[in-house]
């Protein structure tokens, strides 16, 4: 049944982009100006912007795992979940020799005399556990107060404090959290500037080859430079309202690279052609933003849409970077719509000046039957044979994601010669695995710690985690030091007091005591996890202490915010399949176009995953990408790479689809439709594909693991796309489908809102060819 034209389907007046546009061609260099002023303020303002980010909130409220870390802190004096270590190791004397004592009096006394740190536990104090078997390794605690961003700020003093060292045969390192992130934010930072500088040179030459001028090829780097400007200095403002995570730049850069770069040129192109079909500059200015334009608005919003998902896992740090790319695409899809018409209007048709002659046919092209019209028409010939073969190589890439596991990040995703990194291998090597991430249990003692029914619960416990084969050694009011009952001071101990120190919150009620686990396992493997598990539940039962007692440290964090994110992906991936399906049904005024390109964008990020998994879980290419597996993902990468993965396919999926929509309204045949998009578009996908690839792949150089496993998967999920979803899946789909990809029931038709891809001028044939 053909449905008669609606108000939905042709529109003839002015929209709001058009209005846009055409203030751009009449005041372009107020345009201009004004966001130069804004470049200039957020460049200053971006500046400060490290001060204001923290390492933290990867915390899960409500977790026990948060429940420690704040008691610790809130309740016990001088004590964190997290202190910091300085080891030392000698290859010229043992602890025993004097010397060794005096580098580790010179580091407690220069620890000391650091404001906000509240303790210093030397091996002397600490007893013999302190010291490896072979006596050549030894550690100093240092336990610290303030906020997160200050525990950094002392890791970093004690890391200079550890380079001060200047004894012959000593060398002294850092280890714990706060050092392990101090690090991490500054090879972060040095890694950014140096995919900075790897990506915008490539992408230039990359441009060049694709538009055959020089000038045309700058427009998309100095919209893509000033997007990232410009977004670092809002992230500066919001930074002062709510906590950021330090991941919050290397996010935002790795999309506001690609995004700035990739809607700035789809618009470009269109200007460019629109220029060739005879238009003057400001009726192709105009007519780009109609059609390029509005395809980069849907594009904005389906990729914000998407990031929008993460907000439904209640980790603060997740939700900050959430905010970062959310940010960096907004004032993209702004400055492509305000600022790029101003400069095209500008420039008009010295757009084509500084030509690079040998790459002049290439970039200018021909309309018509040309490669990617041919190959379309050929895709379409054997669509279920195009189809089943791209559906199974997609569906074989995707098989690893099967047996994905989860994890945090380590101080062995450092580059080998750090601190931290350097501090954990020996440690683990002296003392064990599991000395680097203890578990830490907090115990309610009401009535007093030290009062015989508690010190009789504790011992129970205690002696059921020595007894677990998982277990390195347990520290608590039971072992090494047995309390006396009724102890209310710990001083009273005398040479044993500073060994039970902080094992009570003895000024504050005595009403929480403290046992500390060291696992013989690594804090980050699975068994570290299972232990977790056990201690939460059949030796807390075998004490008689659940409901009394919660467990915290590195591993049950992990656990917990692993746990808190495959709970609630489910809703993740159903709140970003909803919205983008209305979003594309919408736009395109069609039910099965949005739900095909859902399913391929799926299977992409499928891929993805499961490429990601073979090679960084199973190492498949630790020695190719320079990397040490650590047999897990970081637990943050999954969802993160769905959100942006989801949102930038849409990009080339709304570009693709706004042109095969534009040519089907004018021509009514789905196949010439089909054909005649790709041939318009296939260049300038791969192009953008190519340039997505290039920056991507220059964040998968990263020394950080977690980054390195970002780019990676960003960078062959996108050339998957390009290479398969685009060119083979898409128009295989699109014959297979036939006039039914243009499927609207008239009802829903009517009720529908409608985001306009297309202007007054595509309109006529609309509703010639929809079925109702």
């Amino acid at each position: 049944m053909v449905a008669e034209p609606t108000n939905q389907s042709v529109r003839t007046r002015a929209g709001l982009l058009t209005r846009g546009a055409q203030l751009s061609v009449r005041r372009p260099w107020a345009v201009v100006v004004a966001w130069l002023a804004v470049t200039v303020v957020a460049g200053v303002l971006s500046g400060g912007l490290g001060g204001r980010l923290g390492a933290g909130g990867f915390e899960v409220p409500g977790s026990q795992s948060l429940r420690v870390q704040e008691d610790l802190q809130q309740r016990f004096t001088g004590q964190s979940a997290d202190a910091t270590l300085l080891v030392v190791r000698s290859s010229t004397a043992p602890a025993t020799d004097p010397a060794f004592g005096q580098v580790v009096e010179r580091l407690a006394a220069g620890a000391g005399s650091i404001d906000d740190v509240t303790s210093v536990v030397t091996p002397a104090q600490g007893g013999p556990g302190f010291v490896s078997a072979d006596g050549r390794t030894a550690y100093v605690v240092v336990a610290m107060s303030g906020d997160i961003a200050r525990q950094q700020e002392i890791a970093a003093d004690l890391g200079q404090l550890a380079g001060s060292v200047d004894t012959p045969g000593f060398d002294v390192t850092t280890a714990g959290s706060a050092a392990f992130f101090d690090r991490l934010n500054e090879v972060s930072r040095h890694d950014l500037e140096s995919a900075e500088r790897i990506t915008f040179p490539i992408t230039l030459v990359i441009l060049v080859v694709a538009f055959g001028s020089v000038v045309a090829a700058g427009l998309p780097i100095a919209l893509a430079i000033i997007s990232l400007v410009v977004t670092l200095g809002a992230l500066f403002l919001l930074a002062g309202v709510m906590n950021m995570n330090i991941f919050v730049t290397n996010s935002a850069s790795i999309v506001g690279i690609g995004v700035g770069i990739d809607y700035a040129l789809f618009v470009v192109t269109r200007f460019r052609e629109e220029l060739r079909r005879g238009r003057e500059p400001g009726a192709a200015v105009v007519r780009s933003i109609e059609t390029s334009g509005r395809a980069v608005l849907l594009s904005g919003l389906t990729v914000i849409v998407a990031l929008a998902g993460m907000f439904l896992v209640d980790i603060a740090a997740f939700r900050s970077m959430a905010v970062g790319m959310m940010t960096v695409v907004t004032v993209a899809v702004a400055a492509a719509l305000t600022l790029l018409p101003a400069l095209l209007a500008l420039l008009g048709r010295r757009i084509e000046k500084l030509r690079v002659p040998a790459v002049r046919r290439r970039a200018v092209g021909a309309e018509g039957a040309g490669f990617w019209h041919r190959w379309a028409v050929s895709v379409m010939r054997r669509p279920w044979l195009s189809l089943a073969g791209s559906v199974a190589m997609l569906l074989l890439l995707s098989a690893p994601f099967a047996s994905l596991r989860l994890g945090q990040p380590s101080a062995m995703v450092l580059p080998a010669d750090e601190g931290p990194r350097v501090s954990a291998e020996r440690l683990a090597e002296s003392f064990g695995p599991g000395i680097s991430g203890p578990v830490e249990i907090l115990v309610e003692t009401p009535g007093g710690a030290t009062s015989q029914a508690n010190i009789d619960a504790v011992g129970r416990l205690t002696g059921s985690l020595a007894a677990d084969r998982a277990v390195s050694a347990v520290r608590s009011l039971a072992a090494p030091v047995a309390v006396p009952v009724g102890t209310t001071d710990p001083r009273s101990l005398g040479a044993a007091a500073p060994a039970v120190a902080g094992l009570v919150n003895w000024d504050r009620g005595a009403d929480l005591t403290r046992i500390t686990v060291v696992p013989r396992i690594d804090p980050s493997s699975a068994a570290a996890e299972q232990l977790v598990e056990r201690i939460r539940g059949e030796h807390l039962r075998a004490a008689g202490l659940q409901g009394r007692a919660y467990v915290g440290g590195q591993t049950a964090g992990n656990l917990d915010l692993s746990d808190e994110i495959t709970s609630r992906m489910p809703w993740v991936v159903a709140l970003v399949l909803g919205l983008s399906f209305l979003l594309l049904a919408m736009a395109f005024r069609s039910l099965l176009l949005p739900l095909k390109a859902l399913l391929m964008n799926l299977m992409s990020v499928a891929a993805s995953y499961g490429l990601i998994v073979a090679v960084f879980q199973w190492g498949w290419g630790e020695e190719l990408l320079g990397f040490t597996s650590e047999g897990s993902i970081a637990s943050f990468v999954p969802l993160f790479l769905f959100s942006i993965l989801f949102g930038l396919s849409m990009d080339y999926e709304v570009f693709l689809l706004s042109r095969m929509r534009e040519d089907y309204l004018r021509t009514g045949s789905n196949e010439l439709a089909v054909a005649q998009g790709l041939e318009a578009t296939a260049r300038t996908i791969t192009s953008a594909a190519l340039i997505m690839v290039t920056v991507f792949a220059a964040f998968a150089s990263s020394r950080v693991l977690p980054f390195k496993q970002m780019g990676f998967g960003l960078a062959v999920a996108v050339f998957l796309d390009a290479a398969i979803i685009r060119t083979v899946l898409v128009p295989a789909a699109m014959k297979l489908m036939g006039d039914w990809n243009w499927w609207m029931p008239r009802w829903l038709d009517r009720i529908l809102p409608t985001i306009e891809l297309e202007s007054h001028e595509d309109a006529p044939v609309a509703a010639e060819h929809a079925m109702a």
